[in-house]
């Protein structure tokens, strides 16, 4: 046991020491890796990578979904920050001893108008992110999880354009205390070609989760804290709670630590049968506009 622990453990400082030493936030593109895919992420302060029912929770941690028992696929759809558009499609497939997923995700800029130094319209373009990315995770031990993420990405700006290749990986860890679960995990690397002839770095993070389940009853509390840091920011945390209520509404929300815009998040989710709906509520400081997401889950 004391094995894995070591593990964490250098994934986290190996993370933080990476991020230390690369403090130029400008050198950093693929912001929109980043971006919550769905409204469960975004209502747990953009976590929520230990709750069974988001499917999209495998993009944040790739092995937090593997001890689960479902087939969720999912759609989400999260007007974004400055008229852009978060969009999500994502199939989950877990069995405990393995997870396999799939997730097509994309941020829309919308049209964009392009002018000249005087200032003079010559036409209009239309930015876009786009990321596929495949996970597979698998049971290490009774109480160890291992997983890992490999995605494509293709980046339109106006003229220029960038392809690149990702990855993350990451562990997820039951202790031995009823209703815990501790996750550690290191996203975003990757590669890409230049853009404009310029090497833009992928936001490269370590991150850390920790899930406490309480038994109310008929209902189940979820209690979650989070820290991750990002190359080129500041240490980040965050808090989160979730109530299920007799296992048709979930009542959602987290507060983020040390976050320059963001702070307050909620939602809910009404699940009927198989299918459920969800909504997500993020607000943000500084002039910037909240945002709100939708999405719609079926379980096989």
């Amino acid at each position: 046991m004391k094995y894995i622990y070591l593990i964490l453990c250098l994934l986290l400082a190996f993370g933080i020491l990476d991020a230390e030493m690369q403090g130029d936030t400008s050198l950093y593109g693929y912001k929109f890796l980043n971006v919550p895919s769905g409204p469960i992420s975004l209502a747990m302060a953009s976590r929520g990578v230990h709750n069974a029912n988001n499917a999209t929770a495998f993009i944040l941690q790739p092995a937090a979904s593997c001890e689960a028992d479902h087939r969720i696929l999912t759609i989400a759809s999260s007007p974004w920050l400055a008229d852009t558009q978060a969009n999500c499609i994502a199939y989950s497939y877990a069995k405990r001893l393995s997870h396999f997923g799939i997730a097509l995700r994309n941020l829309d800029y919308g049209e964009i108008e392009n002018r000249d130094d005087t200032a003079f319209l010559i036409g209009k373009y239309t930015p876009l992110d786009i990321d596929l990315l495949l996970n597979y995770s698998y049971r290490i031990s009774p109480s160890l999880y291992f997983g890992f993420n490999v995605g494509g990405l293709y980046q339109k700006l106006n003229t220029a354009t960038s392809l690149g290749a990702h990855g993350d990986f990451g562990f997820s860890l039951i202790p031995p205390i009823a209703g815990t679960k501790l996750s550690a995990t290191f996203r975003n690397v990757g590669q890409a070609t230049n853009t404009n002839e310029e090497k833009v770095r992928f936001p490269t993070s370590t991150e850390v989760d920790f899930t406490k389940q309480l038994k109310l009853g008929e209902n189940d509390l979820l209690l979650g804290a989070s820290g991750l840091q990002v190359a080129g920011e500041d240490l980040k945390g965050s808090v989160s709670a979730e109530l299920q209520l007799f296992k048709l509404l979930s009542l959602r929300g987290g507060y983020k630590l040390n976050y320059a815009a963001e702070n307050i998040s909620a939602g809910f989710g009404l699940a009927y049968r198989r299918i459920s709906i969800d909504y997500g509520y993020a607000a943000f400081t500084s002039g910037l506009n909240d945002v709100h997401s939708l999405g719609v889950a079926y379980q096989f």
